[in-house]
């Protein structure tokens, strides 16, 4: 690559026939020139659900990163810069008829063409007029297939006058026809696509291991590696101090992949970006976030080992000590974290979330997880009641009636919450004869909601709610009475539980269907 005043040359050596199709220069240039003779062609929208363009938007902040790193450091390597050159090109060959280059009309804004008149000697030239370098951008006669983010920032590179090659960069120019040809933009798409989609990206762990890993006489200086990345240095003092914690403090933790921290270090940054600031926050965060680390771990693992090991836990961990930030005591801090992770771990553990991995399929986990939570809904509600017979008159027609009642209720929400409940009532059992204080217990003990019907006050009704109070939930008894002439009021106190008086049996749906359905809502949060 030359500079004049007039003209920006790139050389480079030709091919034809690359990848079976391409026709190429690869070269070197400076990272500036390079930028502005090119521009990104960005993806857009355009009719019928086609698009024009390939380039993503800019990632600002990436492209910062890459001006830093660049301007930063003594070892400096960037992958090859691809750029299409959209112009229609005369073939050259050699007496025998075999391509030996390209030749760009006379006429065209870019000036392409061999720069010795041997055929074994295939060093092309791009020649580009300064005057000319607005009208190329705007007719995007040069775009960029791969390397926008290290071009974006290009122009804002401090020149370092004792390293003139500071920003040589490698360069490929694919040769592709006139802007205006659809075919070749479908084949510059396709470069787009093929870059960014079949190359086998290197595995995180595999990767962070790698650079966290060299030997420290070769590693960047802190204040490099904080100018490169803070998040990979950020990663790199979460690393160094969990290997320094007290042994006891490492094991409740367990073994701790280093993508992990780097989750961890990117969602904290995400939070907050405040904490990369600078350096020495960067620190003092760090040494603070390892400190609450240790006193979280140490107070909350003997409840909840499994939790604690677990790969999202130290940004789960991390997120809820920032959350308690408003606190300005250490202890009340930790106290309030332990709580909250505590009672977090207990809401995982029913449902199996505590079980969750970072590098397994996120739809086949939240499946396993649904099939869990519906596999806790209640399906069987136990109704356990007075059965009157004829001889008590009234009371049996009313007795029928509740129990219309209550499977009405049970109908209703199964309905309404699209759930299946079945109502067990055994004095609809039919057939033979069973042990019917059995059969009555373990009907009860397999039920998910307990309804006990307290009217007439029998014993036998009684002696069954005290079966269910011992094999269930208070919250999930449902307690109702309907006055008798016997049987004003229930012989005792109820104030504490779900509780239901009526004095017409058309009320019992109404009455049961919310405790019902807050049981069920319940059940599904795993509150209940």
């Amino acid at each position: 690559m030359a500079v004049t005043s007039r003209y920006l040359t790139f050389d480079g050596q030709f091919e034809s026939g690359v990848l079976g199709a391409f026709r190429i220069i690869r070269g070197f240039a400076n990272l500036k020139d390079l930028a502005e003779i090119s521009v990104p062609y960005e993806m857009e929208d355009a009719t019928g659900g086609t698009v024009i363009g390939q380039q993503r938007k800019l990632d600002v902040q990436h492209a910062e990163l890459i001006r830093k790193y660049l301007e930063g450091g003594e070892q400096r390597f960037l992958p090859e810069v691809i750029l299409s050159i959209r112009c229609k090109l005369d073939e050259e060959t050699d007496k025998n008829g075999n391509p030996i280059g390209v030749r760009s009309a006379d006429d065209d804004k870019l000036k392409i063409g061999r720069v010795l008149k041997s055929p074994s000697i295939r060093v092309h030239r791009l020649r580009v007029e300064r005057k000319q370098i607005e009208s190329i951008r705007t007719d995007k006669l040069i775009r960029r297939v791969d390397g926008n983010h290290r071009l974006a920032l290009a122009a804002d590179l401090k020149d370092d006058p004792a390293v003139p090659t500071k920003f040589l960069a490698s360069f490929c120019f694919v040769l592709l026809g006139p802007a205006s040809e659809e075919a070749d933009d479908y084949s510059e798409s396709l470069i787009f696509h093929t870059i960014n989609s079949t190359a086998l990206a290197l595995e995180s762990e595999h990767a962070l291991k790698l650079i966290l890993g060299q030997p420290s006489d070769y590693d960047m200086s802190a204040e490099s590696e904080f100018a490169f990345s803070p998040e990979l240095h950020f990663t790199r003092l979460l690393r160094d101090g969990l290997l320094n914690l007290p042994v006891p403090t490492q094991e409740r933790l367990g073994a701790r992949p280093l993508t992990n921290l780097r989750a961890a270090v990117h969602g904290l940054l995400e939070l907050d970006p405040g904490f990369a600031k600078d350096l020495p926050t960067l620190r003092t965060h760090s040494q603070t976030l390892l400190a609450s680390l240790t006193d979280i771990v140490t107070r909350l693992e003997p409840d909840q080992p499994q939790l604690c090991k677990k790969e999202f836990f130290i940004e789960l961990a991390a997120r809820v000590w920032k959350s308690t930030e408003g606190q300005s005591e250490h202890n009340l801090r930790v106290n309030n974290s332990v709580a909250i992770l505590a009672q977090i771990g207990e809401w995982l553990g029913k449902d199996g979330m505590i079980a969750l991995r970072d590098h397994q399929s996120l739809s086949a986990q939240i499946l396993e997880i649904f099939t869990v939570v519906r596999s806790r809904l209640p399906k069987r509600v136990f109704l356990a009641r007075w059965y009157p017979t004829e001889k008590d008159g009234e009371e049996y027609t009313r007795g029928k009636l509740r129990l219309k009642g209550v499977q009405s209720a049970v109908d209703q929400c199964s309905a309404e919450l699209d759930v299946s409940l079945s109502l067990v009532d055994m004095g609809t059992e039919t057939g033979g004869t069973f042990p019917i204080h059995s059969a009555m217990y373990d009907a009860i003990a397999s039920a998910d909601i307990i309804v006990i019907d307290l009217t007439g006050v029998r014993p036998n009704v009684c002696v069954e709610a005290g079966y269910a109070l011992r094999n269930h939930e208070q919250n999930r008894l449902i307690f109702m009475f309907q006055p008798t002439d016997t049987q004003k009021a229930v012989p005792f106190d109820l104030n504490t539980f779900r509780y239901e008086p009526f004095t017409d049996t058309g009320e019992i749906p109404d009455k049961l269907k919310p405790h019902i359905s807050a049981i069920i809502r319940g059940a599904s949060a795993g509150t209940v």
